[in-house]
């Protein structure tokens, strides 16, 4: 099989029959694991609960054709069919929506991060679990997002731009590193790299896995959660995912860092009611665990139609950990001054602003940053809070990262859509509009731009001297509109 070149069947079920082969005596049913293998992934998204509730959402799809239902487990996400493509949908786009694989979506829920604290995502490009924990928290305290790649960091900015997420510190550094100047933390995820065996169905080339990159990947694995162990709190959570089937990568990690830290850590015994999951085994080639280990928690693929997991636990107990530099990075506050493009042309209030702070990143933006946060102080945060303002612009621009996050507060200078001006306006075409849709509007200039009673960006008006054609341009940024049709409905992150 040549690199990158889709598998025939036969080659991608004889791959599948040598994993499941291989996984025989830890899976209840074997066939059935074939089976699900070598079926096509369900697309799966969840809604920003902020701007659009599930069943509005849901609503939504089926009007364009797109089925959905509920999933039992998760309050705000839908399962679409497999090979539906809700990654050109209007309410992706519009950042109302975002596409992830059912079974991602579970160590956020588990971490259970709540508003005001201070958590740390330690591997978390390209960023869906980081927007799930800020969502969470309310968009409020600390989120430090940190990868190791600084060419996986683009995607996890883009992601916070487009749900307009003020809560966030972005760093990059090797996970193993992160030292006591990044501070502690009341929660920490480790969603490790892996093997990425539980992924087999949605990936277009799947690679044979053996021994060695699965002790290498344990290896890298086992020093993440020591670094997690050091960064948490006493009285916090850790907990540690991977989406792939090896005990070495799941179980043996866990064995290994609790009998590392007997008086540190202690595994907490989870479900999740409405998904049906499997506990951690007791052994595997000769190696037996400990016995809490069954409180960890394996989905395989067949058990409802997902990718396959792993997830255990960790509650942080009294002990000894790293020594922790508390002092936070607080870049000088801006002044308020800087709203006027957001309060005086579309009348947004001032109060709708009262939990973010103002403050300056580089020549380009003004930045909005939740009141509460604490940066870390190393390694320097790469992005830190949402751009508000364009600096050198004349007028002043906001950004549409604002204007998503706080255009259902705007009074005047809002423009309604056609489905088909809609169309055009996200591929970032001009449109004309009509007299009746400019009643709201002042004149020429900036305009947040809706469709349905939901923001979806923001646009100019530019009115023709020598006729009475108004034109709306389209400021959807070039990277969102490169995004379109570009999503996988498998999505994990």
């Amino acid at each position: 099989m040549q690199r990158n070149r889709p598998p025939t069947p036969a080659q991608r079920r004889a791959l599948a029959v040598a994993l499941v082969e291989h996984y025989a005596a830890i899976v209840d049913a074997p066939e059935a694991l074939l089976d699900s293998l070598l079926k096509p992934l369900p697309a799966t998204l969840w809604a920003d609960p902020r701007r659009i509730s599930r069943d509005a959402l849901q609503t939504i799809l089926a009007g364009d054709g797109l089925r959905s239902r509920p999933i039992a487990w998760h309050p705000h996400a839908l399962r679409l069919p497999a090979g539906s493509r809700p990654g050109l949908h209007w309410t992706f786009l519009a950042g109302l929506s975002r596409i992830q694989e059912e079974v991602s979506m579970l160590p956020v829920v588990l971490l259970d991060p709540q508003p005001g604290e201070r958590v740390l995502d330690l591997c978390a490009a390209p960023g869906n679990k980081t927007a799930q924990i800020a969502i969470a928290m309310q968009d409020t305290g600390t989120v430090v997002a940190n990868d190791s790649k600084r060419g996986r960091i683009a995607a996890l900015r883009q992601m916070i731009k487009r749900l307009g997420l003020t809560s966030c510190s972005v760093t990059v550094r090797d996970g193993q590193g992160m030292d006591r100047r990044a501070g502690t933390f009341d929660r920490v995820l480790v969603d490790a790299p892996c093997s990425c065996e539980g992924t087999f169905r949605k990936v277009r080339v799947p690679e044979p896995v053996d021994d060695e990159l699965r002790l290498r990947s344990a290896a890298v694995q086992l020093r993440l959660l020591h670094r997690a162990v050091a960064l948490t709190r006493p009285g916090g959570r850790i907990v540690y995912s991977t989406c792939t089937f090896a005990p070495e990568e799941n179980e043996a990690v866990v064995d290994a860092i609790l009998r590392q830290h007997p008086e540190v850590l202690q595994l907490r015994h989870v479900e999740v009611p409405g998904l049906r999951t499997a506990p951690g085994i007791a052994a595997w080639q000769g190696q037996s665990f400990l016995p809490e280990i069954q409180h960890c928690l394996r989905v395989w693929p067949h058990q409802q139609d997902t990718g396959g997991f792993f997830v255990a636990v960790f509650d942080r107990l009294d002990g000894a950990g790293m020594p922790a530099d508390e002092t936070a990075f607080l870049p000088a506050a801006e002044t308020n001054d800087w709203l006027a493009p957001l309060t005086e042309r579309f009348g947004i209030p001032s109060a709708a602003f009262a939990d973010v702070r103002l403050i300056r990143r580089g020549n380009r933006h003004v930045h909005a940053l939740s009141a509460g946060h604490q940066a870390p102080r190393a390694p320097a945060p790469e992005m830190l809070g949402l751009p508000l303002i364009r600096r050198k612009s004349l007028p002043l621009k906001p950004t549409t990262s604002a204007v998503l996050r706080w255009g259902r507060h705007a009074t005047r200078n809002r423009l309604d859509l056609s489905a088909a001006q809609r169309d055009a306006f996200l591929r970032r075409d001009d449109c004309l509009v009509s007299p009746d849709q400019r009643l709201d509007c002042t004149g020429p200039g900036y305009v947040i731009v809706r469709f349905a009673g939901y923001t979806i960006g923001l646009g100019q008006l530019i009115f023709d001297r020598d006729s009475p054609t108004v034109r709306l341009i389209s400021l959807v940024p070039k990277a969102w509109a490169r995004d379109t049709g570009a999503q996988d409905p498998g999505s994990g992150g």
